[in-house]
């Protein structure tokens, strides 16, 4: 019972943003925004720059601590969306913007439509000058929205991107059996809007994966024909091995090994995945691709000991930068400028086109 229920919490879609586990002590309105004043917790004392969401569509970007005292964090808040309420939860996201790119960047894009093996799939698509394009793949339960962090250096350096949804995702075809198949299908999606790219003018693609993102990625290096239009790699907290994942989620949650094991094999019997193809540190020396790869210190959710595997096998084509502050996905949050100055060059060296 335990093991099905581990294996819901990785299987069934879940696109709702919280848990809300921050409180809103003191919120004081400006033009710019407002001031913000939180309850101390790990989740308000994070450095950087995160998405306030409250429950009812609130938003609000939240920016570095301008105080703080042994209970509360007061931040500064800009871009305030609807009314945000005092004495109620919030949610830290580490996606920072909300809504389209018009409307948390002020960048023209067109939405498109990918068709896929189960229907269609809406993305976004970002103009630029050059035909080499950058898909963008968020990860578990997560939305396109949160790659739009890395959207300003990707346009900085003449770069298309193109941020697409997958099976299950607000607005695409839910899977056959409703459930996520954790990059084993997925890829196929990554596959159709590859298709798409290259045939809309790309010549080459840069391959971005944030957290399950990176086993979808992986998968399609592994797996798809269109590999060979890959000219480089990027990722952010990847996914690199399922069963690491597990391990250090029953770690994290004070559970005894053997329910990692089982919650593994009830996994794999539910959707039918060899997690051996997900072992990419022992596929290491089958990317063949530049990579770049960052990950946070203090990530909880998906162990920082899989990336450096990863890169200590692949030393002369991985670029990994560890951020000891950061939390999952959130190495762009902690610093945006010192990931840009990583971003940029890794772009302008290895994609075709970018200037």
């Amino acid at each position: 019972a335990g093991s099905w229920y581990f294996s819901d919490l990785v299987l069934v879609p879940d696109h709702d943003p919280g848990p809300y586990n921050v409180k809103l002590e003191r919120f004081t309105p400006s033009e710019d925004g407002g001031s913000a004043t939180f309850q101390r917790t790990q989740n308000s004392e994070r450095p950087g720059f995160y998405l306030l969401q409250q429950a009812g569509g609130v938003t609000a970007r939240i920016n570095e601590i301008a105080k703080e005292d042994k209970s509360t964090v007061t931040r500064e808040l800009e871009q305030v969306s609807g009314k945000l309420k005092t004495g109620q939860n919030v949610v830290f996201n580490s996606n920072y913007y909300s809504g389209d790119p018009k409307q948390a960047l002020g960048v023209n894009f067109t939405g498109v439509s990918i068709k896929g093996v189960l229907g269609p799939m809406p993305a976004w698509l970002i103009p630029g000058k050059a035909d080499t394009w950058v898909i963008f793949v968020h990860g578990h339960n997560a939305s396109p929205q949160s790659g739009l962090k890395y959207v300003r250096a990707i346009q900085g350096v003449g770069l298309p991107s193109l941020l697409i949804t997958y099976r299950n995702d607000v607005g695409a075809p839910p899977s056959p059996d409703g459930l996520l198949h954790l990059g084993a299908t997925e890829w196929q999606d990554l596959d159709a809007a590859a298709k798409y790219a290259l045939t809309h003018g790309a010549k080459k693609l840069v391959l971005f994966g944030a957290s399950m993102g990176g086993a979808i990625v992986s998968q399609f290096l592994h797996e798809s024909p269109r590999a060979t239009n890959v000219a480089a790699v990027v990722f952010d907290a990847p996914v690199l091995n399922w069963s690491a994942v597990f391990s250090f989620q029953a770690t994290q949650r004070g559970l005894p090994q053997f329910l990692a094991d089982t919650s593994e094999i009830v996994v794999s019997e539910r959707i039918g995945i060899d997690f051996a193809q997900f072992d990419q540190i022992a596929r290491a020396k089958s990317f063949k691709w530049p990579i770049l790869l960052t990950h946070g210190g203090q990530d909880q959710v998906v162990p920082i000991s899989t990336s450096e595997q990863f890169a200590a096998a692949l030393p002369l084509t991985v670029e990994f930068h560890k951020v000891p502050e950061a939390a999952h996905v959130e190495s762009w949050n902690v610093d945006p400028d010192q990931y840009d100055s990583w971003f940029k060059p890794f772009l302008r060296n290895n994609a075709p086109g970018a200037h």
